[in-house]
């Protein structure tokens, strides 16, 4: 990570990635890239918040 600030794509909240992440994180990340097509666009809490929301709602088809 080159410690850019970025600015989030969900909540607005200005943010610099950083390398060391929760496994959340990195979940939110990885669904991110997958099904949404926005990664490294959010902020930290927001890529927390994705992964537990889609353990709970997103089923497979």
């Amino acid at each position: 990570m080159d410690g850019e600030k970025k600015i989030c794509a969900v909540c607005g909240k200005v943010f610099t990635p950083k390398e060391l992440r929760s496994l959340f994180e990195e979940a939110g990340e990885w669904l991110a890239a997958e099904l949404w097509n926005d990664a490294g666009s959010l902020c930290p809490l927001c890529l927390e918040n994705r992964a537990k929301l889609a353990m709970m709602y997103v089923i497979d088809r």
